[in-house]
C-alpha cells in the first residue's frame, strides 16, 4: 500500500533533523522513493514554512537551520499507541524520570483516541505486569520476530483474540489466545493469556510465537490475580 503524502513528510523532516545535511539521493534511498519525489516532498515543506537550504550544483545537501525546531509533532494512531505502551511500561516501573509529567503525556495522548477507545487507553497500565528477572529466562531470551509485534500490539489494545503459532520444546501449536495483560521479566516479555486451544489461562514467551494473526473475537479483561493464582508461583519458574 502507497504511503501517505502526509506520512512521508513527516518522515522528511524527521530525517533532516537526524543529522546537519542530507542529499536527495540519500533522502530517496532512506525513504524508499526516487530523486523526483523527494524534490517535490521538499517543495511542499517550503511552501508549508518550514526553512529549507540546499547547496548549489550536483551533490549539492539539504539541510533545516541550526538550533531550529520543525513544529509540533503529528503521530498517527499506531505511533500514539506506541509511545501510550511505554509511558504505561514507565508507569508500572516508577521510573524517576518521567512521574512528574507521565499523566499529562498520558492524558493527551488519550485524548488522540475516539471516545470509546479512551476506556481502554486508561487501562493500559494495570494490564502490564512486572516481576523478577530470571538468569535462565535472560540467556535464552531472543528478540521477537518483527512481524508478530504489530499484531500482539493491536490485540492486546483492542481486546481481540490472536490466533498465533507457538514453539516450545520444539513443538509447534496453532492456537487461539485472548492476551490479558503484558508481564515483562526482564528482558523477557511475556503474554498472560486466556488460551481457547487449552481452556485454561496460559504465560507465552513473545519470542516463542512464531506466527500471528488478529481474529474478530472480542473479549474482557479478566482480574490479573485470579488469572495468577492458576499458574501456582509463576514467578519462581520464570
Amino acid at each position: 500500500m502507497r504511503e501517505p503524502v502526509t506520512d512521508r513528510l513527516d518522515r522528511v523532516l524527521g530525517l533532516l533533523a537526524s543529522r546537519p545535511s542530507w542529499t536527495a539521493p540519500e533522502l530517496a534511498a532512506e525513504l524508499g522513493v526516487c530523486v523526483r519525489t523527494v524534490r517535490r516532498d521538499l517543495s511542499r515543506l517550503a511552501a508549508r514554512g518550514v526553512p529549507i537550504e540546499s547547496d548549489a550544483g550536483r551533490g549539492g545537501g539539504v539541510r533545516v537551520p541550526a538550533r531550529r525546531g520543525l513544529g509540533r509533532v503529528q503521530l498517527d494512531a499506531r505511533e500514539a499507541l506506541d509511545l501510550l505502551l511505554a509511558l504505561a511500561l514507565a508507569e508500572r516501573l516508577g521510573s524517576p524520570l518521567l512521574l512528574s509529567t507521565v499523566k499529562g503525556l498520558r492524558q493527551k495522548l488519550s485524548a488522540a483516541f475516539p471516545p470509546e477507545e479512551r476506556a481502554r487507553v486508561s487501562g493500559l497500565r494495570r494490564r502490564i505486569l512486572v516481576g523478577p528477572t530470571s538468569r535462565n529466562v535472560a540467556e535464552s531470551w531472543k528478540a521477537p520476530r518483527a512481524a508478530v509485534l504489530r499484531p500482539i500490539q493491536e490485540s492486546f489494545f483492542e481486546q481481540r483474540a490472536l490466533e498465533l503459532t507457538y514453539r516450545a520444546n520444539e513443538v509447534r501449536t496453532v492456537r487461539v489466545v485472548e492476551p490479558h495483560y503484558l508481564l515483562l521479566s526482564w528482558p523477557a516479555w511475556f503474554l498472560l493469556v486466556w488460551d481457547h486451544l487449552r481452556g485454561a489461562v496460559r504465560m507465552l514467551r513473545v519470542d516463542r510465537i512464531e506466527s500471528a494473526r488478529l481474529t474478530e473475537s472480542t473479549f474482557r479483561v479478566r482480574d490479573s490475580e485470579s488469572m495468577l493464582a492458576t499458574l501456582g508461583d509463576v514467578f519462581a519458574t520464570l
